[in-house]
């Protein structure tokens, strides 16, 4: 059966809105990839509009209808971190593992661009102490996870409130300290898998 004029506009349209949000999630996709580039071969200073249009080919005007500041970028590359991190991990869990996948996780996700995450840590906090950004906070993470476990299994506390919030802070001494470049990849590592076994040093 033949299509009505108006079905065959309507068809058009819908494409070209397809089109038109494919082409958009590519550029903007473009200009991530391009300021990762950018970060990998230098530093946060480094990173500018014009920059990022000269290394992706776009106008700087392309650069700022995306992202209007340098903020917006590193915010926009760290909410890319934060899904890697979380994405697949299922909460609640009651795996006794739950744990130490979501640490494996964050270690791989981190160290797997480890030039561009230490990068993207300092900037994140300069951010929050702005209070200008908002990123879920792994302690929210954290909280779910211990919840989940035997008592007896939490860290430190048998109060997943305490234990979650002792091992986050352990963590993100680790997190700062690698990302100011005090430890090696190797070193950060072993730090976070400390904090993922903390022990009560002076049991009651």
């Amino acid at each position: 059966m033949l299509r009505s004029a108006q079905e065959l506009t309507s068809a058009r349209t819908v494409a070209r809105q397809r089109r038109a949000r494919n082409e958009k999630a590519a550029t903007r996709e473009l200009l991530l990839e391009s300021a990762r580039t950018i970060l990998r071969q230098g530093s946060l200073f480094d990173l500018t509009a014009i920059s990022l249009g000269n290394h992706s080919g776009v106008t700087r005007q392309t650069v700022y209808r995306y992202f209007p500041s340098t903020e917006s970028i590193f915010k926009a590359l760290s909410d890319q971190v934060i899904t890697q991190v979380y994405e697949d991990l299922q909460l609640p869990s009651e795996n006794a593992d739950a744990l130490d996948h979501f640490v494996t996780k964050a270690i791989g996700v981190f160290v797997g661009d480890s030039r561009v995450i230490r990068q993207l840590v300092l900037a994140s906090a300069l951010g929050r102490a702005s209070g200008s950004w908002h990123q879920v906070d792994p302690e929210e993470i954290l909280l779910k996870v211990v919840s989940n476990m035997p008592a007896d299994k939490r860290p430190v506390s048998t109060d997943p409130a305490v234990s979650a919030r002792m091992m986050i802070t352990y963590f993100r001494g680790a997190l700062y300290g690698w990302a100011a470049g005090f430890y090696s990849d190797e070193e950060f590592e072993k730090q976070v898998r400390l904090a993922g076994r903390l022990t009560d040093p002076d049991p009651a």
